[in-house]
């Protein structure tokens, strides 16, 4: 036995397990050494921070390493294991196995039964014929060490599958574990097996060896099987293995070889671990080198893209709307086995309008999946626990005490989160949530099992929140046992710092909808707080309806037998009505004080917002001034709603990056004041959507749409739900599909019939689906949607559309007439739609009857006004027809920011395979001599083919014969001819006349 010194050179040899030996060690880098079984070389490499020692030998012509372990664990014994393992005689055939045991056939009996129970385990499961790719995982799998932990349902071993298929270039070995490999030498087994089906082979002599012992440690075990990982021959590629199930693993010794394995993983391995719960490992140091990836339940959620994806590939015969399948994506949680249960309902039920509206935990199948898979399975005192605390919206170890009457709520708590119990856990890492269809189920349970003790459970639950003060929760209990009276008091004490400190008016107005019309006539703020914010949210005549009933209830009542506030309510109420209707200013809080600065402003935006039609300009004026106001004291509701209708209008206009700028200004006041976003700032979230598909970015603007969504997924007002709607239906006419977009509309509507929005009306609904349905050419189906829809009053997007409509049935005329009045009648832009769409269809108009010149003017302001600001999306709605005009305005004098922005228009059209050589120079040259003409000129020689002279002209045109003659002098030049004969055949030629 010998050791080399440090690279060439060669130093006396050392004896092994000495003193002088560990010091060497300390202080050199590389030795080599040589034993009874064989010799190598061995070189101390740094893996993750800490210093390791490995072996290298080469034998027939390869290069084979093995791990030797840090320079305390560098023994005799294990240099000679490792000299035997490089030379290919392993000391574990020396150590363990003989011949009786090989050739027993007891044993050799037993391995042959484990391997045939195995081979169920070690087969990756069959991939459903219709897979929802999920790339935004895939590739996150990407890291030395992965772990995937979620409850069942949420698709790891599918999403493990799939990337499995996707590694090309890397064999990945599948262990499907189950409660019989919580054994050591059973788990261990199992992993070898798995592992010889990407490597033939692996493991012939240790896996015996495994099955016999029981002396063997968790370190000797990791040790040998890493050794023979790195030791394997002909492997060009690492190979990957997936612990599948892993939560069946109990034992504290699989626990520990696997800590060990993650210390000193070899590089040709990727290990992924998935399971229901949490390992009880320790992942620190990997974490902080970046070498472990993690996913838990939130992501392994469908987002809304691959909730609907899956959902169109599996729901049968007639597919879903797309609110309805968004509503069941979120309605889960983006849960696959939610979704899995929820295509099972439908395609089992005809009436799917029921399983959509009311499909909950609740649902019988979910119901049966939830108590087979989580709550039978837990003890009597957890399961009370469970039912017990499922009345919460968010869990904390106090609160959840103040419910039961225990004493354990946080231990509980973090039992469930660690088994991963359908409880997600916030950051603060004390409040916890329980996934909405597993709490819906647990409360149905409650009910039956323990339906006295709701009540009591809901007042503790309020009376924790209110010691707290945290009141929105405490109104929130006491409004679900209809304590009215209680939680009347609560809204009334918290109602203005809702608005103007938290933003918030949906939640206040669900809570005052569910009061009784009796309470809230004795709770004067709350009918004045309802009264201003249902004028912003509701329909006129909802809450008109309202105050009668509250005006009739009253004044059916002796006036002494009226307490004071009763009183005074009903006169707020008949003042109120009166005001709605003559259209005078919004009255201020009937008190015998002066009004709070947070009234005041409140209702000097409502009377911006009931009372704008007729002085557009001087209401945005006054818009600019409450916004600026309302920003500096710090109310939130009127800043976001005041600089929501800043941004509106200015979009509108087409002043796109000055909407975006008050919108971004709206969402980062929300944040800097409450550290999220309310639900108000749905608006200003689907103002950036619209501006985005104005500049053609789609992406973004779906990312925007979702978003608002996201943050306001229950309005009490149809407003935003139209909206989204609206703007949804739009994405996906941009993209082509004019079906999607029509079927998104017709949903909108018929929500409208039973919802109405107060900002949108059907008639505006009708006339986008006509506008859809256009573009798919159903001109009848879009002229009778129209028409349905007419009302006395001129509605100028059923104009818009209408003209639309008839320039693709070949009327340009009848389209230049209402084009032209939308264009001089709302310059400020129309009151639903961009004024750009209605000139960019007004060229068009003009260019298809030749009157080239004013729709070169036309078109070329409209480039103008849209270049700065990116507007490109009218421009790319009809850009086959415009490509002409638009190559012809190339040659015009404009600045270069809208010559780049006309070649982007002739890139992104569908038909621009290179405009430049789709029109010849010639024709290009017609154009420009066509659009030379002005419309006096054109006039002229109309009059000219009709045989008058200049005289006759004159008196025609009312005009002077010497300004007729200088007409003509123009028309020869332009159109390069010498006469009258030739300018009306040219003309006639360039189809000007």
């Amino acid at each position: 036995m010998w050791v080399g010194g440090e690279a060439t050179a060669v130093s006396p040899a050392i004896p092994i397990d000495s003193p002088q030996w560990n010091n060497w060690l300390t202080h050199h880098t590389q030795f080599k050494f040589k034993g009874e079984t064989g010799h190598f070389t061995a070189r101390r490499e740094s893996r993750c921070g800490s210093d390791y020692w490995y072996a290298y030998r080469r034998r027939s012509g390869k290069l084979h390493k093995t791990y030797l372990g840090k320079s305390a664990e560098m023994t005799l014994i294990r240099l000679e294991e490792a000299a035997a393992n490089l030379a290919g005689n392993t000391v574990l055939a020396q150590l363990s196995l003989t011949a009786d045991f090989l050739d027993s056939s007891a044993n050799a009996s037993w391995i042959a039964n484990t391997s045939l129970a195995a081979q169920t385990k070690i087969r990756p499961p069959t991939l459903p014929p219709t897979l929802v790719m999920r790339p935004r995982l895939t590739s996150k799998i990407s890291t030395p060490v992965s772990f995937i932990s979620a409850p069942g349902g949420f698709g790891k071993s599918t999403l493990l599958n799939a990337w499995r298929q996707e590694c090309d270039n890397m064999p990945v070995a599948w262990v499907a574990l189950d409660t019989d490999d919580d054994h050591l030498l059973r788990f261990w087994s199992t992993v070898i097996m798995a592992l010889q089906t990407v490597r033939p082979g692996f493991g012939q002599r240790l896996l015996p060896f495994l099955q016999r012992s029981s002396s063997i440690t968790p370190a000797e075990i990791v040790t040998r099987v890493t050794n023979e990982l790195v030791y394997t021959e002909g492997e060009p590629f690492g190979i990957g293995l997936v612990l599948d199930d892993f939560h069946h693993i109990k034992q504290a010794d699989i626990h520990a070889s696997i800590q060990i394995w993650l210390e000193h993983l070899p590089s040709v391995l990727q290990l992924i671990i998935a399971g229901r719960t949490r390992p009880p490992l320790a992942l620190g140091r990997l974490r902080a080198m970046g070498l472990v990836t993690e996913m838990e339940l939130d992501d392994l959620r469908f987002t809304l893209p691959e909730g609907i994806a899956f959902l169109q590939q599996h729901i049968a015969e007639q597919p879903l709307a797309y609110a309805d399948m968004e509503a069941l994506v979120k309605r889960t949680g983006g849960w696959a086995a939610g979704l899995k249960l929820a295509v099972l309902a439908l395609n089992k039920q005809e009436d799917r309008r029921q399983v959509i509206d009311t499909f909950s935990g609740a649902h019988l199948f979910l119901r049966e999946y939830f108590m087979e898979t989580a709550l039978h399975q837990r003890s009597k005192v957890m399961q009370t626990f469970l039912l017990k605390t499922s009345i919460l919206k968010q869990l904390t170890g106090g609160l959840c005490d103040a419910v039961t009457g225990q004493t354990d709520g946080a231990q509980m708590l973090a039992r469930l989160w660690q088994e991963n119990l359908f409880i997600s856990r916030s950051g603060e890492q004390t409040w916890y949530r329980y996934h909405d269809l597993f709490a819906e189920m647990l409360c149905s349970q409650l009910q039956r099992q323990f339906p006295d003790q709701i009540p009591e459970l809901h007042r503790r639950a309020a009376a924790w929140y209110g010691a707290q003060n945290m009141s929105a929760d405490a109104v929130s209990h006491l409004l679900s046992i209809e304590d009215w009276e209680a939680a009347a008091e609560v809204i009334e004490d918290v109602c203005l710092r809702e608005l103007a400190e938290l933003g918030e008016d949906s939640r206040l107005l669900r809570w005052i909808q569910r009061l009784p019309e009796t309470v809230i006539q004795r709770h004067k703020t709350l009918l004045f707080v309802y009264l201003r914010l249902a004028m912003l949210a509701l329909p006129k005549a909802e809450t008109m309806r309202f105050l009668q009933h509250i005006e009739d209830d009253l004044s059916a009542r002796p006036q002494k037998e009226m307490t004071q506030n009763e009183r005074e309510v009903l006169e707020e109420v008949r003042h109120f009505r009166q005001r709605s209707i003559t259209g005078t200013a919004v009255p201020q809080l009937s008190a015998g004080k002066a009004p709070d600065v947070r009234w005041q402003l409140l209702d000097a935006y409502l009377l911006t917002e009931m009372y704008s039609k007729p002085k557009p300009d001087e209401v945005a004026a006054q818009v600019y001034e409450i916004y600026d106001r309302a920003r500096a004291e710090g109310n939130l509701f009127v800043a976001i709603f005041a600089g929501s209708d800043i941004a509106t209008r200015a979009l509108l206009r087409g002043q796109l990056r000055q909407s975006e700028k008050v919108a971004y200004q709206v969402l980062q006041q929300a944040l800097n004041q409450r550290g999220q976003l309310p639900e108000p700032a749905s608006i200003a979230l689907s103002v950036l959507s619209h501006i985005c598909l104005g500049r053609n970015e789609l992406t973004q603007a779906r990312q925007f749409l979702d978003r608002a969504t996201a943050v306001d997924p229950n309005p009490t007002s149809s407003n935003i739900l139209m909206t989204i709607a609206i703007l949804r239906a739009r994405l996906q006419s941009a993209d082509g599909d004019h079906t999607a977009a029509q079927a998104t509309i017709q949903a909108a509507r018929s929500l409208q019939e039973h919802r109405p929005a107060r900002v949108w009306s059907d008639q505006d609904l009708a006339a986008y689906e006509a506008r859809f349905c256009a573009r798919q050419q159903d001109f009848a189906r879009a002229e009778q949607l129209l028409k349905e829809a007419e009302t006395e009053e001129t509605h100028t997007l059923s104009e818009l559309v209408r003209a639309e409509i008839l320039l693709k049935q070949q009327q340009a005329d009848a389209a230049e007439t209402i084009l032209t009045y939308l264009v001089m009648q709302y310059p400020a832009g129309l009151p639903n739609e961009p004024l750009l769409n209605a000139r960019v269809l007004l060229a068009q108009a003009l260019f298809v009857q030749h009157k080239m010149n004013q729709a070169r003017q036309v078109l070329a302001e409209a480039v103008q006004l849209a270049a700065p600001e990116g507007f490109i999306r009218p421009f790319l709605d009809h850009g086959s027809q415009l490509v002409p005009l638009l190559t012809l305005l190339q040659t015009h004098h404009l600045t270069p920011k809208s010559q780049d922005f006309i070649q982007q228009i002739l890139q992104l059209s569908d038909c621009a395979d290179s405009a430049q050589t789709t029109l010849s120079e010639e024709t290009l040259k017609d154009l420009a001599a066509t659009a030379s003409i002005t419309p006096r000129e054109q006039n002229v020689l109309r009059l000219v083919r009709a045989g008058l002279s200049n005289r006759e002209i004159a008196a025609q045109l009312c005009i002077s014969p010497g300004t007729v003659k200088t007409h003509l002098t123009n028309i020869y030049a332009k159109l390069d001819v010498n006469n009258r004969l030739q300018a009306v055949a040219e003309a006639q030629l360039l189809k000007l006349i």
